[in-house]
């Protein structure tokens, strides 16, 4: 038996279709695309993880992942015609079937030279206004759900960015919560005294008591491998408090895509004025925070002049803020310098230990372990 090689940091950081954490994260189901960006009758280009996909919508109004190219002469199949619900290639017209794979029609070719020919097709859950595929070797383990946020009662916004950092920078953001009195200056956080981290069933739980008025902005929740879920400040007006989950996509690595799905339980669901400042609040076009993050990294900007920007509030200025940071670490951030952790910083530990235990056994042959997130994790959401 062959010896498992010894898991590192930069493992975490690579994830191509050929490497270890690129295989492992491929074994979970994870969102690809927004559902309303790809309409019936349409294809698409896609890359995440270090790979580039066809999507498309067909008649049905079911969505299908499919490689990138047709296998005749390799044109992207995204430049294609959506023919029923089967993707035709735009160079030769040579039709595919989105389910299958299979090769259903060739023109001015005889058959049975049709029946030699299959794409890849990947399985497609659509779910929180997200197109979810499974591009593991193997078969696809239940799909994960999340019923707190399926409360239609709550008003709910689904938004992307691209940001220009490695997707491990965003997710060990994700559980520290000691930049936020700092970084996020708008939050008047305080000082943390303790950060409690326990490790879960689903992954780990970080409270950190006492650093907002209100308990639930103390608390957020990793779930494992790449999905955490926080609760958002109100800022001055306590309908806008709300809860997210996110999902984090290496696009390639050195950039990542951001999958943030809100719920406003303090909100009344039809309130035009509420809808029009968590509009202005939260929406920005794709590549607004990193396009702000160069300006800063590059000293045409600084923090003290973007604060004083009326157009940048809310959870934007908290990207912009971010998204510098993180860029900063340079693109993968190797964490090859003599880095020097804290107190502060166990909830980072023990997600580095989680995945390297996790890459360990992948890599041995074991299957991913089943991470299970509870029905309810925010009391907030409850029905």
């Amino acid at each position: 038996m062959n010896a498992v090689p010894e898991i590192t940091f930069r493992d975490f950081l690579r994830t191509g279709p050929d490497t270890i954490a690129g295989r492992y994260l491929r074994s979970f189901w994870q969102p690809v695309f927004r559902s309303e960006d790809v309409k019936v009758g349409e294809a698409k280009p896609v890359t995440v993880f270090c790979e580039d996909f066809a999507i498309y919508r067909g008649q049905d109004g079911k969505a299908r992942l499919v490689q990138p190219r047709c296998p005749h002469r390799g044109a992207k199949l995204s430049l294609g015609w959506v023919v029923g619900n089967q993707i035709q290639c735009a160079y030769h017209g040579w039709a595919y079937d989105g389910a299958t794979g299979a090769c259903v029609r060739q023109p001015a070719e005889p058959r049975p030279f049709c029946d030699q020919v299959k794409i890849r097709t990947c399985p497609v859950e659509e779910y929180l206004g997200l197109v979810f595929a499974y591009l593991g070797d193997h078969d696809p383990p239940a799909f994960p759900r999340s019923p707190e946020f399926e409360n239609d009662r709550f008003f709910t916004a689904l938004t992307i960015d691209v940001w220009p950092a490695n997707y491990w920078t965003q997710l060990e953001n994700a559980v520290d919560y000691a930049h936020t009195e700092f970084l996020h200056w708008h939050f008047h956080y305080k000082t943390p005294k303790a950060v409690n981290v326990d490790q879960t069933d689903y992954g780990i739980s970080v409270h950190v008591p006492g650093l907002s008025d209100e308990f639930h902005y103390d608390s957020m929740y990793f779930v494992m491998p790449n999905t955490h879920e926080w609760a958002g400040p109100p800022g001055n007006d306590p309908a806008m408090g709300n809860f997210a989950r996110s999902w984090r996509i290496p696009v390639d690595d050195e950039s990542h895509i951001r999958f943030d799905f809100r719920a406003y339980p303090f909100a009344k669901k039809d309130d035009a004025a509420f809808l029009r400042k968590v509009d202005a609040r939260i929406n920005q076009p794709v590549g607004t925070a990193a396009g702000y993050a160069r300006d800063l990294l590059s000293g045409t900007l600084d923090f003290q002049t973007l604060k004083a920007k009326p157009e940048i509030v809310g959870g934007q200025l908290t990207n912009v803020q971010d998204c510098a940071v993180m860029a900063s670490m340079y693109p993968m951030a190797t964490r090859e310098h003599k880095e020097m952790l804290g107190q502060t910083d166990r909830a980072i530990a023990l997600l580095r230990r989680l995945w390297k235990l996790e890459l360990t056994a992948f890599a041995a042959g074991e299957k991913p372990r089943d991470w299970k997130r509870p029905a309810s994790l925010w009391p907030a959401l409850g029905n």
